[in-house]
């Protein structure tokens, strides 16, 4: 076998895994400038939704929606970041959503304000399509955000392609949830992150085994919510998550009862880590789903953070979801 010289390399030290918002001379893809988000405050009934719009607004939309003690750039930075997704983000335009008070450097909520439901969160998309002049999206979600974009398929059938929802729970809240996060939210409406609320936000995004393995990427995210999120305002979000309702959908095989059945009309792709803290509630839901419109898939070696963990994985699920749509075929080699 011949020797072959290698010329011109150029070696740089890897950067430090991080969830820092991206920033002008950090582009979110390479030698893309114009992928940098912007961001705008739209005022709703329910308040003030910070959104960032990533991508060209002529394309078709995805819209995001994140999980508690997240927000748009620590739930999906890093997942838009990925290599795969290039392809993806060059063929739509995101809009990241950020529930009331959840972005980063938010201001605390006044204590008078009346933090909305989650169903009146799912309403407040609608002046945010109004906004932007979105007809129909993709929904992206995870966790909360992904029940909050349900709610909103369910209320706003023609306004949903189709829903893309990680860890996604159709029930209200059961007692174990529903006690350690009202102890979690009580600690955190005295602004600050206790060891109970950040070991409980930990275990909920990641699950047992992770936390366990993943020391490098559980230690990131630990970072990001003690710097990024306000405790007052998650704390209003998390009580009001766990005051859900559950969703009102209900599998019917009998095709006249069918007719009527609550049930979503659009496409909708349920998905869960084999090690999530969550998987069980994703059965549950994909057995009150229409099997003609749905489906239900589990990642393995994965936990509840699926888009850090697996993005591989995830982004070739979605690439085949939005082929299944009618989208054109996506090269994962550009």
């Amino acid at each position: 076998m011949d020797d072959v010289e290698l010329r011109d390399i150029e070696v740089t030290n890897a950067a430090p895994r991080s969830l820092d918002k991206i920033s002008s001379d950090m582009p979110l893809l390479p030698n893309t400038s114009s992928s940098l988000p912007g961001e705008e405050d739209v005022e709703t009934g329910i308040g003030t939704l910070h959104v960032a719009t990533l991508g060209d607004r002529k394309r078709p939309a995805i819209v995001t929606f994140h999980d508690i003690g997240l927000n748009h750039v620590s739930q999906f930075q890093g997942f838009a970041n990925f290599i795969d997704m290039k392809p993806i983000l060059k063929r739509f335009c995101v809009y990241h959503v950020n529930a009331p008070g959840q972005e980063e450097g938010a201001n605390t909520l006044p204590h008078s304000f009346e933090y909305p439901t989650i169903d009146q969160i799912a309403e407040g998309l609608l002046p945010v399509l109004q906004h932007f002049g979105i007809k129909t999206f993709i929904g992206l979600g995870v966790g909360a955000g992904a029940n909050i974009l349900a709610r909103f398929a369910l209320h706003n059938p023609t306004k949903v392609d189709a829903l893309f929802l990680v860890n996604c729970v159709s029930s209200a809240a059961g007692w174990s949830e529903w006690f350690y996060q009202k102890v979690s939210s009580f600690y955190l409406r005295g602004n600050k992150v206790t060891k109970f609320s950040e070991d409980y936000l930990l275990w909920h995004h990641f699950g047992k085994k992770t936390m366990e393995l993943n020391h490098d990427l559980v230690h990131v995210y630990k970072e990001s919510m003690m710097k990024s999120i306000n405790p007052y305002n998650l704390a209003c979000f998390i009580e009001s998550y766990i005051k859900r309702t559950a969703l009102e959908i209900r599998r019917e095989m009998d095709p006249e009862k069918k007719k009527t059945a609550p049930q979503f009309k659009c496409p909708i792709m349920l998905v869960s880590g084999s090690n999530s803290p969550h998987i069980n509630e994703t059965v549950e839901m994909n057995g009150r789903l229409d099997p003609v419109n749905s489906t239900w898939m589990k990642i393995s070696d994965c936990g509840g953070m699926v888009l850090e963990e697996q993005p591989a994985k995830v982004c070739e699920a979605f690439q085949l979801f939005v082929q299944g749509l009618g989208y054109p075929y996506i090269n994962f080699q550009v």
